[in-house]
């Protein structure tokens, strides 16, 4: 595979997560899930394996509780070219934001971390995300470590 052919892959990569990011800024579900393949698998840090439809399900769950996205960022950090149709894609999350507590009321600033490992694959709409491994992050709550 040609050097232009990597790059021309990761720019549509790359679309498609910041397409992600704006849907998440915005909490637009319909166009959050329109991103995701039906056969769609996440594989959580806890070892949950997350289809679609619960990823729908915990997205809503996460935003109705979330006041204000102030930044979000997903970087690539490396991409290995397995074939012209499937890449494992290596990527950091940062994301902070304004959640409510408990009380829905007060606001805690909580900023999380995540590096993932994806396997991305091109079919008859472009390049889809088909499997994501959480492959550890951090959690900060109002700049205080949190730990499980």
């Amino acid at each position: 595979m040609s050097e232009e052919e990597q790059q021309l892959i990761r720019e549509q990569i790359k679309i498609d997560l910041e397409k992600g990011i704006e849907a998440t800024q915005r909490k637009d579900i319909d166009v959050y899930m329109e991103r995701l393949p039906a056969d769609l698998v996440i594989y959580d840090e806890s070892g949950e394996v997350i289809s679609r439809e619960k990823q729908r399900e915990y997205v809503l769950r996460d935003w109705s509780i979330i006041d204000t996205t102030l930044a979000i960022r997903m970087h690539i950090d490396s991409i290995d070219y397995l074939a012209s149709d499937s890449v494992l894609v290596y990527t950091s999350q940062f994301w902070k934001r304004m959640m409510f507590r408990r009380d829905g009321v007060s606001l805690d600033t909580i900023i999380t971390t995540q590096k993932h490992k994806e396997t991305w694959k091109k079919n008859a709409q472009g390049w889809c995300g088909y499997t994501i491994e959480e492959l550890g992050g951090t959690i900060l709550i109002n700049g205080i470590p949190y730990t499980e």
